[in-house]
């Protein structure tokens, strides 16, 4: 006896190789070879994790990266994250227009009310915006009901697009976290791409009830939250990661002869801090000088992958 409803084991998808019907199964190593821009073996996409945490954040039922890690109220916690919004991005901004380097903020809804001269900012920096949930307290997961999850998406886009117009084609779940609707309920809201999974390193088609998506690549275990904030790596040993995943990226385009995608996933409170920004600087100039890059927004390279996809 589990005491669980006999429902619980009933599951359409069980069966042999893929158990969904989300996408298609696909070797990395069997891709037809596609080109980016210039004949650049590696298109570089700068992924900016711009997140509003709510100082009430809920525990349940998973604590988002990041998340308040002291009792209500705890101002250590929130300002330490509101750092990022504040300062922080505003490093990340010089570092990337001194080298010419486009990016995706992958934003929280809530920072467009709060922040209007962040939204002033970060269009006149030229970045990209893609729609992050309401805020980080706001985690898409199975125990949320339809409705209420298609308010959550539609008042997430609806407001960014009002703030930035219909540039906004993107869209990352708060902590990474969806509802089996999820994916559904974005593309019904608009969204050309997502940036959830990471079971890939290439775009790929996703199937979904109200037309297809396109997942885009957002590595977590490259990712400076990963490897600052809970490894608790050097700053120097995660910009050495990043040159190493470079190599061993750029090596396979070359044997391939198919274009790859490096994505720097950065954090403001963490990789806008004083004592951190200069390595970073130091890296994409690394980075940038080896040559054969393609730096490009996540819509950017949507559509260059789209072109040749279909």
């Amino acid at each position: 006896m589990t005491g669980l409803p006999d429902s619980y084991m009933q599951y359409p998808w069980r069966r042999r190789g893929l158990d969904h019907d989300r996408f298609a199964h696909r070797n990395l190593p069997t891709l037809r070879p596609v080109t980016w821009p210039g004949g650049a073996r590696v298109a570089l996409w700068v992924a900016v994790h711009a997140g509003h945490f709510p100082m009430d954040m809920p525990l349940t039922p998973i604590l988002a990266p990041g998340g308040m890690e002291r009792p209500y109220p705890s101002y250590w916690d929130y300002t330490q994250r509101d750092y990022g919004n504040r300062v922080g991005i505003y490093r990340l901004m010089r570092v990337l227009a001194a080298r010419n380097l486009p990016a995706t903020a992958l934003m929280s809804a809530a920072l467009a009310p709060r922040y209007p001269a962040l939204v002033r900012d970060i269009k006149a920096a030229g970045w990209e915006v893609a729609a992050a949930g309401v805020d980080m307290g706001k985690i898409h997961h199975g125990g949320v009901d339809v409705a209420t999850e298609r308010a959550l998406v539609q008042q997430a886009v609806t407001t960014l697009r009002e703030a930035f117009g219909p540039s906004v084609r993107g869209w990352h779940s708060p902590a990474f976290s969806e509802s089996a609707q999820t994916l559904d309920l974005i593309a019904e809201a608009g969204i050309d791409y997502v940036a959830d999974w990471v079971n890939d390193e290439m775009p790929y088609a996703v199937t979904t009830s109200a037309g297809p998506l396109t997942a885009m690549p957002l590595p977590y275990d490259l990712s400076d939250q990963r490897l600052l904030f809970q490894q608790h790596m050097a700053t120097e040993d995660f910009c050495a990661a990043i040159l190493a995943a470079h190599s061993t990226i750029d090596a396979e385009a070359r044997a391939t002869g198919g274009g790859r995608i490096l994505t720097l996933a950065i954090t403001p409170w963490l990789m806008g801090q004083p004592h951190r920004i200069r390595a970073l600087a130091e890296m994409l100039d690394t980075l940038l000088a080896r040559g054969g890059i393609w730096p490009a927004t996540g819509a950017q390279i949507l559509d260059a992958w789209t072109t040749q996809a279909a």
